[in-house]
C-alpha cells in the first residue's frame, strides 16, 4: 500500500511540473481501475482495493500541487535571476 501511494505521489509531482490541471481527471479514474484491478487480482477485497485506490488518488493530487509548487518556484527564481542580469547597451 505504501509504495503505491508513494509512487502516486511521485507521478502527482511529476505531472504537476507537465501538465494543466485537467489532467487529474482522467489520470485519477486510470489509477482508480488500475489499483482496483490489480489488488483485486492479487487476491485483495473490493473494500480495501477501494480504500488503498482512494488513498492513491489523493495522493496523485497531494503530488499534483507539490508539482505546481515547484514549478512556480523555479519559474520565480528564473525570472528573479533575469531582473538582475545588467540590461544591454544598445548599439
Amino acid at each position: 500500500m505504501a509504495m503505491i501511494i508513494i509512487f502516486s505521489a511521485l507521478g502527482g509531482a511529476v505531472l504537476g511540473t507537465r501538465f494543466k490541471v485537467f489532467i487529474l481527471f482522467p489520470v485519477s479514474l486510470l489509477a482508480l481501475v488500475a489499483v482496483t484491478s490489480g489488488l483485486m487480482l492479487g487476491g485483495s477485497s473490493l473494500s480495501r482495493s477501494l480504500t488503498v485506490a482512494i488513498a492513491s488518488i489523493v495522493a496523485l493530487q497531494l503530488g499534483y500541487l507539490g508539482g505546481v509548487a515547484t514549478r512556480f518556484v523555479m519559474v520565480a527564481a528564473r525570472l528573479r535571476s533575469l531582473r538582475k542580469q545588467p540590461a544591454a547597451l544598445p548599439r
